[in-house]
């Protein structure tokens, strides 16, 4: 069996092979679209990062129940995670308002499977359940006003969407199952077992967002000339340029996401 730190360090090379490979990748993009396409290195490199500081046992903690936590892990849900989701929510063209929404809700999300492991008695079952609330109100964004704001846009956006949507639900949710069925919780999974599934989820989540957001050049072209055109940053206004054909029976975009 794999000893722990090694098995961090394992998945330290991946990641960092990994992100070499998207930043030579996003280098070979027209230089007016580069900056879109740099959150594909930028969340796998955070993750390497992570790994990395796991494998020297860096901001290594320990449970009440007297299990280690790595917290580098969780300085990287905090930052990758978000970005993901605002990449996610600017393709589908949401607005402010559900933007910040997402924001919010995936913090919180982080948040409360973090604070969880520090927990103690019906404390835990509380933080679980608020967890579980969270993510499900945050599936509910994504899935319902986000996805209609989305038929807004251009068919190959709402394609890109569609496809990053649906692999950060399917992971997100086998993160909060591990999570509760993991040494740090409930206990069901030894300590390989949880490092290995743990780090098959983290990386599957930044090569494969990677790989759906350098693949959609039309996608992303045509965010870019949307907000090279001048496009509202508030999509209060009801005022988002779209390329679908006009028509002046549309609802307001904030009356059909609420």
């Amino acid at each position: 069996m794999i000893p722990e730190l090694e098995m961090y360090r394992l998945a330290f090379y991946v990641t960092a092979v990994a992100t070499l490979a998207f930043v030579g990748w996003v280098a070979s993009k027209p230089a007016g679209t580069r900056r879109y396409y740099l959150p594909a290195p930028i969340v796998c490199g955070t993750l390497s990062l992570a790994y990395f500081g796991m494998s020297i046992e860096l901001l290594r903690v320990t449970t009440p129940t007297g299990q280690p936590l790595p917290m580098t892990r969780y300085v990287d849900y905090f930052v990758a995670t978000t970005i993901m989701i605002l990449v996610a929510g600017k393709v589908a063209g949401a607005n402010r308002r559900q933007l910040a929404a997402l924001v919010v809700l995936t913090e919180a999300w982080i948040g409360l499977s973090l604070v969880r492991y520090f927990l103690t008695g019906t404390a835990v079952l509380a933080a679980t359940l608020g967890t579980v609330v969270v993510l499900a109100a945050l599936l509910y964004v994504m899935v319902q006003p986000v996805t209609k704001q989305s038929g807004r846009t251009t068919g190959e956006r709402v394609l890109l969407y569609g496809k990053l949507r649906n692999l950060l639900i399917l992971l997100w949710v086998a993160y909060l199952v591990i999570g509760v069925i993991s040494r740090q919780g409930v206990g069901l999974l030894d300590a390989f077992g949880g490092i290995f599934i743990g780090a098959y989820l983290d990386i599957a989540t930044r090569i494969g967002f990677g790989l759906l957001l350098l693949q959609a050049t039309d996608a992303v072209e045509q965010l870019v000339t949307e907000e090279s055109g001048g496009a509202s940053d508030d999509g209060d206004t009801g005022d988002e340029v779209t390329f679908a054909e006009p028509s002046g029976s549309d609802p307001d975009p904030d009356v059909a996401a609420d």
